[in-house]
């Protein structure tokens, strides 16, 4: 039997949840998203450490086995530091799957939307030029500063406010001539269908799909359980949960505050 946790700041996790339950990857699935925290795009490094570690302890508690850090800037900034403190569970990187997903291209120019925080980290121009070619020239640009990011959290995967951040965070890139671009968060899979349609003639790297081909192969699946916590408000993140992947799973409050952080500021 197959255990998988899956953790996210926000709804973003969403995606890969989706594609790792409809594609039977796993008996049993465990997200949790830190909707207390949302976003981790802004907050200290230090911050995000502590949040990753309680997380990977609480799935602990039911078998896991692996564990998918869904978002961004927790791969960025806290991935080498979850497998070095949990040897024992298989920790995969959103990130490090984006990057899998482009090898098999010849681009010369990407693109990437990502957040404040794994634009300041610059592990994707890093692990490009490791891991592909140092010839490929690759822009980030942030797309957790305006209203953006907030907009998918509540729900909203369409409309005049998601074209006209996309239009700003975007057009820069395409001007530098980009002819792929890596949706660098988790939370914009959800609106991949009105990036496709700005820029018909871009093509579009879904981490989501990428990172789910590291998990371990299991036999098939009889049964699938999933099971969904938050650190915020239950209701409100059922309600979008519903929304997003048309699902009944009922959502469960947790709390993970060991101790007082959050006196640390983003």
């Amino acid at each position: 039997m197959s255990k998988i946790g899956i953790l996210d700041s926000g709804v973003g996790g969403l995606s890969v949840l989706k594609e790792v339950y409809f594609n039977n990857l796993a008996d049993e699935v465990y997200f949790l998203g830190d909707t207390k925290y949302f976003p981790y795009g802004i907050k200290p490094v230090e911050f995000i450490q502590e949040r990753v570690f309680e997380i990977v302890s609480f799935f602990k508690n039911f078998g896991v086995e692996e564990v998918i850090v869904a978002c961004n800037t927790a791969s960025s900034v806290a991935y080498d530091f979850l497998v070095d403190n949990f040897r024992d569970i298989k920790i995969h990187s959103i990130v490090l799957g984006a990057i899998e997903g482009i090898k098999s291209y010849t681009f010369k120019k990407v693109g990437v939307l990502a957040t404040k925080r794994t634009k300041e980290s610059n592990i994707y121009p890093n692990l490009i030029h490791e891991r592909i070619s140092k010839n490929v020239e690759v822009y980030v640009q942030s797309c957790s500063e305006g209203p953006l990011l907030e907009t998918i959290e509540k729900g909203i995967v369409e409309g005049e406010i998601i074209e006209k951040e996309i239009i700003k965070c975007t057009d820069p890139l395409v001007e530098n001539g980009i002819e792929g671009l890596i949706l660098g968060c988790t939370h914009l899979p959800f609106i991949k269908g009105v990036i496709k349609n700005l820029y018909p003639n871009l093509f579009i790297v879904d981490p989501s799909l990428e990172v789910v081909r590291f998990l371990s192969k299991t036999n098939s699946i009889d049964e699938k359980n999933v099971e969904i916590f938050v650190t915020g408000e239950a209701e409100e993140f059922q309600a979008i949960l519903n929304k997003l992947l048309g699902t009944n799973w009922t959502v469960k409050k947790v709390s993970l505050d060991r101790r007082d952080i959050s006196v640390i500021k983003g």
